[in-house]
């Protein structure tokens, strides 16, 4: 009669083990082969917001930001390799408002500029010319290039702003300031041997360097395991130890890894992490991520949601969303 028992529980148990796997499984393979209806209803939206209040950030404001033109500008992009609609007057605006960097002294905002001319395809110029040879000249003796400001998670790390100016430099440099970034780029690999990546944006702007400097694949592979071993158990990423998941660690995570790391977008850590994000929007399309940094100008609305939060909520919006462009690439190929 144990016997019998014994045999019928554990009958039970093998079938909600299986029942289990089978329901996850499942899952999975919508995501993966779909790509799927939810994710493209839920990248449009988001694709519609950015471009109606990047449009509208243009006429409230004449400078150049990073989260305002840099992602509107990407998000863009690749929203109509994808197929989906976007205000091409606008996105040619996003892009070129990049000249306005020009005579600042933030080396990470000259940084994002130059990415965001790389963006719209802009040819070198004379303009160009000068934001990389500012690049050159900053904190020269350093070799990297450190943050001009403290504001996380953004603009804090030195990782990121090395990537920025580093990529700019590579994306615009001419044949004469040739010399003088690879100077720069040896500089910041040594630095990177032993650099300490203290938050998620030091691991991704790390990753992205790698990249960037073409270290060996088995330096970039660590660098990428450092983050999987990371991800939450609810799939998403957290900015640091002790805060919860949100959609800008998740969203930068998820881009570092798929176009520096060259993790697949049917990895079931991708596949868990864009599930996060899905379940994390908001019905206009936005991703909400509560800020942590000092303000450094007054407060005005630019008509993206989340009031004061606005500003990394537009960040955290736009590497979510090129996640999500991303996966829908793969109907593309």
């Amino acid at each position: 009669m144990r016997t019998l028992k014994s045999s019928v529980l554990a009958a039970c148990y093998l079938i909600v083990v299986v029942g289990t796997a089978s329901a996850e499984e499942n899952r999975r393979t919508a995501l993966s082969t779909t790509p799927n209806q939810g994710v493209r209803e839920a990248a449009t939206r988001a694709v519609r917001l950015i471009d109606r209040t990047s449009a509208s950030f243009l006429t409230m404001r004449e400078c150049f930001t990073c989260h305002g033109q840099t992602f509107s500008a990407m998000v863009l992009r690749d929203a109509r390799k994808v197929g989906i609609e976007i205000d091409e007057t606008n996105f040619k605006r996003q892009y070129e408002r990049a000249f306005e960097a020009l005579g600042g002294t933030r080396v990470d905002t000259i940084g994002y500029a130059l990415w965001a001319l790389d963006i719209g395809q802009h040819a070198p110029n004379d303009k160009t010319e000068a934001m990389v040879e500012y690049l050159l000249n900053y904190q020269k003796d350093l070799g990297t290039w450190k943050p001009t400001v403290d504001r996380p998670p953004a603009e804090a790390s030195s990782f990121t702003t090395s990537y920025v100016a580093l990529r700019g430099l590579n994306r615009y440099g001419n044949a004469k300031q040739r010399e003088a970034i690879a100077k720069r780029a040896t500089a910041v690999e040594q630095w990177l041997e032993s650099a300490n990546a203290v938050d998620t944006e030091d691991q991704v702007f790390r990753l992205r360097l790698a990249h960037e400097l073409k270290l060996p694949s088995d330096k970039v592979d660590r660098f990428v395991q450092k983050l999987l071993s990371e991800q939450d158990p609810a799939g998403g990423w957290v900015q640091k130890r002790g805060m919860k998941p949100d959609a800008y660690a998740t969203g930068s995570v998820l881009v570092a890894l798929h176009e520096a790391g060259g993790l697949s977008d049917q990895h079931s850590a991708w596949l868990r992490g864009l599930d996060y994000l899905l379940q994390a929007q908001k019905p206009d399309g936005s991703w909400h991520v509560e800020s942590r940094a000092k303000p450094l100008q007054e407060y005005f609305d630019s008509g993206f949601p989340h009031g004061k939060d606005q500003f990394i909520s537009a960040f955290a919006t736009g590497w979510a969303t090129e996640a999500l462009l991303m996966s829908l690439a793969q109907e593309r190929r």
